[in-house]
């Protein structure tokens, strides 16, 4: 029997295989997501989607859903609380943690949202299955794959109802499929770094009546600083539900009946509390030595493991998801060169590293750190030792939830980005988010005076944006050598002085992902600029007048 043909077989059905088969769908391709699994249940994940990630939930067309899926109120205190219990003192807020206050701000159009996981997969699984172009089979199983020498894969999947074999070919294979990832070890990639920093579990519980109990003392994280019963927890769902999170020692099984008890002394109070599911995890500190083979590519937990802290993990592979699917957009399409797939690796993978570096750091400050013996005491000893506690908070646990400068303002290298001598970006920083047009850099954001973003304006190609006057004859061989390979690009000018004083040059050319190819005031070899972006190697010394 003839195998069914698709464009890319993606392996795994988490946020990060659906959002690439959403971005891949999006551009007119074909796709089949195989996942072993059942995506059911309340799996204690990710709960803070980041503003990048909304932003591409905006492109999506997802972020009203988004929005209205989040369990929290639009009142609701977006803020980390750090005290001695949930009915004890106060040692510390973060207010706007993550940029998730629901307020419009100018360096971004969505600002990050607070849902958890399992409501962000289902998102993205009813967009891709409502998707004619798409595929989603559960319960089938990636048995093994073989790539043909001219290109091209083929998948044997195993129907775990059934135990029926078949073969699916695509011209790609992506393993989007977690830290044990089938394709990875297919492939033979080794991973790299620190194994077995430190174990948690987490729990899901139910509480009755403990958020509204809270009153003003509601947050999305409590950090309790206590030495009986140090840990993280907070609202998770509608209906009471919570997650709680301990550290755990050694090997041993933690006692369910003592982790309860543990929970009442964090809370300060007695209350009925119902275990819902748990999960034991372990943190590390890990990259895949390369991201890739031929056609088939890996993303997300697939290439990267690191610590939850900061809330990273499924916003960074959504990422990867982003990059490598407009990539492979190209190539299928025709008008981008192959070696424009090298450039995920090159690009993604400093950031994935500047995230390792960072959220291992947040995970070496738990709660235990800020520990002083009269912390919990109604005195002025007490009183001084939370004083000094606060200090410390906010200067360690900043990079954890002050971010921005890490979610917006890391800068990608590689050869289909051009930059010149004087493109000079700002210095990094975890916590500080300074826009800059400089090549690599995110396109600076802008509301417009029609209420919209700069952003909604992107073509789902390239986008010249100019910043000034015309230059006619230059923007005319530029489509014309776009339009000679097929390349989708577009011009947009916004009448908006602001705008330029972000840009600080006449022309900026947008990729889809929203980063800048290249900036300048001219345009003087304009199919050398396209064969650039494209992935094509020989590139000019200057490309700027």
């Amino acid at each position: 029997m003839t195998a069914k043909q698709y464009d890319v077989v993606v392996v795994g059905a988490g946020p990060v295989g659906l959002a690439l088969a959403t971005e891949l769908t999006m551009r007119g391709h074909t796709v089949c997501v195989i996942e072993q699994n059942e995506r059911i249940g309340i799996q204690p994940r990710a709960k803070t989607t980041n503003v990048r990630t909304m932003t591409h939930m905006r492109r999506w067309g997802l972020s009203g859903v988004m929005r209205r899926k989040s369990p929290l109120t639009a009142d609701f205190p977006r803020r980390v609380r750090f005290a001695t219990r949930l009915f004890g003192k106060d040692i510390f807020y973060f207010d706007n943690a993550f940029c998730s206050s629901p307020v419009r701000d100018d360096r971004f159009p969505e600002h990050a949202e607070f849902i958890p996981q399992y409501f962000v997969e289902g998102i993205l699984l009813d967009h891709v299955r409502n998707q004619p172009l798409a595929e989603v089979r559960f319960r089938h199983r990636l048995e093994g794959f073989q790539q043909h020498k001219k290109g091209g894969v083929v998948a044997s999947v195993r129907n775990l109802e059934s135990d029926e074999v078949t073969t699916i070919e695509g011209r790609f294979l992506v393993g989007a499929d977690g830290a044990r990832s089938t394709v990875r070890k297919a492939l033979g990639i080794p991973m790299s770094g620190a194994s077995s920093i430190i174990s948690f579990s987490t729990f899901i519980l139910r509480i009755p009546g403990l958020n509204h109990d809270l009153g003003d003392q509601q947050a999305l994280f409590h950090w309790v600083v206590n030495p009986e019963a140090p840990c993280i927890m907070g609202p998770m769902d509608t209906n009471d539900v919570w997650f709680w999170g301990v550290t755990v020692p050694g090997e041993k099984e933690p006692d369910s009946n003592a982790m309860l008890e543990l929970a009442r002394k964090a809370i300060g109070r007695d209350y009925p509390i119902e275990i819902l599911e748990k999960d034991d995890w372990t943190v590390h500190k890990l990259l895949a030595d390369t991201y890739g083979v031929g056609d088939v590519f890996l993303a997300g937990d697939a290439c990267h493991l690191h610590s939850p802290f900061g809330g990273h993990g499924m916003n960074l592979g959504i990422g990867d998801a982003v990059d490598l699917g407009w990539k492979i957009s190209g190539v299928l399409e025709g008008w981008a060169d192959r070696t424009l797939l090298d450039s995920y690796e090159t690009e993604r993978k400093p950031v994935h590293q500047k995230v390792l570096e960072t959220s291992t750091e947040n995970v070496g400050s738990l709660s235990e750190r800020f520990l002083a013996p009269a912390l919990d005491e109604d005195t002025e000893e007490g009183a001084a030792q939370r004083r000094e506690a606060a200090e410390a908070v906010e200067e360690v646990k900043a990079p954890e939830f002050r971010s921005l400068g890490i979610v917006l303002g890391y800068r990608y290298e590689s050869p289909a980005i051009l930059s010149e001598e004087g493109d000079v970006p700002p210095a990094f920083s975890v916590t500080q988010y300074k826009p800059s047009s400089c090549p690599g850099s995110l396109a600076p954001h802008a509301w417009l005076h029609d209420g919209s973003s700069l952003y909604d304006h992107f073509g789902e190609g390239f986008t010249l944006l100019r910043l000034d006057q015309q230059i006619e004859d230059q923007e005319q061989r530029l489509m014309e050598a776009a339009r000679a390979v097929g390349m989708p690009l577009t011009i947009y000018a916004p009448d908006n002085l602001a705008v330029s004083a972000l840009y600080r040059t006449r022309y900026a050319l947008i990729r889809p992902d929203q980063h800048i190819a290249w900036r300048g005031e001219t345009i003087p070899s304009p199919k050398a600029l396209i064969d650039a972006a494209r992935g094509v190697r020989a590139v000019p010394d200057r490309m700027a007048g």
